[in-house]
This record gives structure tokens, sequence and C-alpha cells, in this order.
């Protein structure tokens, strides 16, 4: 047999794998994920606390450094999480087979996403502080764009879950995807509001 028809007969059992299996296999890609992302966040967390700690030669906010507006970080939070319960509020109506009930509240989640994005990209444009400006300064604007990457993302996903809602895909009982997506969209309103916490802990 060559490897073009074993790559075709793989492709066909793959195909014909039970739905249900097919669904565990996806959520368990989706959590391994997000748990890789887990990890890499508490890193972030962990260089957070460390370099403030730590604080060399008051190199974690210089004498006459400044912070950012704690009052934008957790306008940008708020929107991020009012998405996600927005998105909830869309995920239990497809369960129940309301599909324009998900329609409303997955198009309400991803415009909310969409100002969020505008907010951080506001802030960062305002913002009195650059790299340079000590290790608090540092820190922080990395993990705002890595918090915008996130968004940026979802962005494309929630568009994405929206016109299979739209199309009619989710119907009928089928809302793993929709449910995939909503597991990311939590996990990202989660560490909005934990960054936003940090702010605390300046």
């Amino acid at each position: 047999m060559s490897t073009l028809e074993h790559e075709h007969e793989h492709a066909a059992e793959s195909h014909h794998l039970p739905p249900a299996l097919v669904a565990r296999q996806q959520r368990q890609a989706v959590l391994f994920a997000i748990l890789a992302d887990a990890v890499f966040f508490a890193c972030m967390l962990f260089t957070w606390f460390y370099l403030r700690s730590l604080d060399v030669d008051g190199g974690w906010i210089p004498d006459d450094g400044k912070t950012a507006d704690t009052k934008e970080v957790w306008l940008i939070a708020t929107v991020i999480v009012l998405s996600a319960l927005a998105y909830r509020w869309a995920e239990t109506g497809i369960r129940a087979s309301n599909r324009g009930r998900f329609q409303a509240g997955a198009l309400l989640g991803l415009l909310l996403v969409v100002v969020s994005i505008g907010l951080i990209l506001r802030q960062a444009h305002s913002w009195p502080i650059l790299m340079s400006d000590g290790s608090y300064a540092s820190t922080f604007i990395v993990m705002t764009y890595v918090l915008l990457v996130h968004l940026l993302i979802l962005l494309v996903v929630a568009l994405g879950i929206w016109n299979r809602g739209r199309t009619g895909k989710l119907d009928d009982g089928k809302v793993n995807h929709a449910t995939l997506v909503g597991y990311f969209w939590y996990w990202l309103g989660l560490t909005a509001i934990v960054s936003a916490c940090l702010t605390f802990f300046v």
C-alpha cells in the first residue's frame, strides 16, 4: 500500500469516528491548550511578584517613575468579563435550542471584545510609561500586549462561532464547538480580572 493510500485510509477512519469521541478529543485539546496558557500566565505572575519583591536599586519603579491608570485597567477587565457573561447567556440559549438568543448574546460578546481591544489600544497610546522605565513598566506592558493578542484570537474565534450559529450548524444539540469557545472566553475573563488585581500590588 502506498503512503498516499494509507493517508486516505487513515483520513476515512478518522472521519467515521463516533461523534462523542470526536467531541471528547476536541475538548481535551482545548483544555490542554488552556492549561499551557495557564502555565505561561503563571510565569508572568511570578515575574511580576519576583521583580517587585527584588526591586534591585529601586528598579521596580524608579524615583521619577510613573504607573498606568488603574481605572483604565479595571475598565478593560470589566468589559472583557461582560463579554464572557454575554457569551455565557448565548451558550445557555443554544443549549435550549434558542438560536436567536445565541445570536444576540454571541454578537454582544463579540462587540464587547472589539470594545476591549479598542480600549487597550487607546490605553497604550496614552501610557505615561515606556519599556525602559523600570521593571514595573516593562512587565505591565508585556502583560497588556499578551492580553491584546489573546483578545485578537478571541475576536476571530467569536466571529467564527457566531457565524456557525447563524448558519444553523449549532442546531439540534450540536453545541460542542460553542462549549469549547466558551472555555477560552471564560478563561480570558478570569485572566483579565487577575491581571487587573495586580494593580493593587504595585
